[in-house]
């Protein structure tokens, strides 16, 4: 009797209050990068782990928290509720100048992106017209390269091509803009995208495409940085990508700047993705 006792008092403190499904995902990385002459190894990892439940009325709530593979916080942590009225993110979470971009973004290693604030709140609306996805965000000093703001962005899918705007207007009176646009013809995708900062009279424009052939993928990007009108940043990047199937792919990446003759940067590694 006091084994079957002690049993359920285990159990009790073992099972979770409300019933959630969780879901454990992450990837693991490797790889050898030559930066102008000088080789590293890096090893780099995450996980998250993502709980969902439902309230008695209805509305979706789900937790995601992401980890590194040194016990550390990985950002973009949040709790999100959904329902009618769309789907509110809460934590860490896009700011509406970086909803939609990054669409040159395919490195794992070597190659661009653009850069923009995150968010404390961020609201996907309901869908009010085909095609059409609004997001509005709110953040403070305290979000990661926070700056205090309200933001809307808006995306406009049709076929094969899309194209977004947002903007972040601050609470110091400057603002962060981006414009951006995408198409895809079968395996050939095509990418362009600006994003203008006024408050450090910044400018990033980039040019991309990728191309899909099977198990592997060709991509290339050139991005040109300005500040006060004088370029600061030409960098072209190349990378394939080759999908070994099982969530593990290997690849080999470059960028090379042509303002910076020792910015140049070849890495080679392997991932997994689980």
């Amino acid at each position: 009797m006091k084994k079957i006792i002690a049993a359920a008092v285990a159990a009790a403190f073992v099972a979770p209050a409300f019933a959630a499904d969780i879901t454990i995902t992450g990837d693991q990385e490797f790889s050898i990068t030559d930066a102008n002459g000088t080789m590293t190894t890096a090893i780099d990892g995450d996980f998250n782990v993502k709980a969902s439940t439902e309230t008695a009325n209805g509305i979706s709530v789900s937790a995601d928290i992401n980890i590194t593979d040194e016990a550390s916080d990985d950002g973009s942590n949040s709790l999100t509720i959904g329902g009618a009225f769309g789907k509110i993110d809460m934590g860490d979470t896009s700011s509406a100048a970086d909803k939609f971009d990054d669409r040159n973004d395919y490195s794992y290693v070597a190659g661009v992106a653009t850069t923009a604030p995150d968010a404390a709140i961020g609201w996907d609306l309901p869908a009010m017209i085909p095609g059409l996805s609004v997001y509005v965000s709110y953040g403070t000093e305290a979000n990661e390269d926070g700056e205090e703001h309200t933001g809307v962005a808006l995306q406009y899918k049709t076929g094969p091509v899309s194209v977004a705007y947002a903007q972040n207007n601050n609470e110091d009176g400057s603002k962060i803009t981006y414009t951006g646009g995408s198409a895809t013809f079968g395996g050939l995708s095509v990418h362009i995208e600006r994003m203008d900062d006024d408050a450090g009279d910044v400018e990033e424009q980039q040019v991309g495409l990728t191309y899909s052939m099977g198990d592997l993928t060709f991509a290339m990007a050139q991005a040109e940085d300005t500040t006060a009108d004088a370029v600061t940043a030409d960098v072209t990047a190349v990378g394939v990508h080759y999908s070994m199937g099982g969530g593990v792919t290997a690849f080999i990446e470059n960028t090379s700047d042509d303002r910076d003759a020792d910015a140049d940067t070849t890495a080679v590694g392997l991932t997994m993705k689980f």
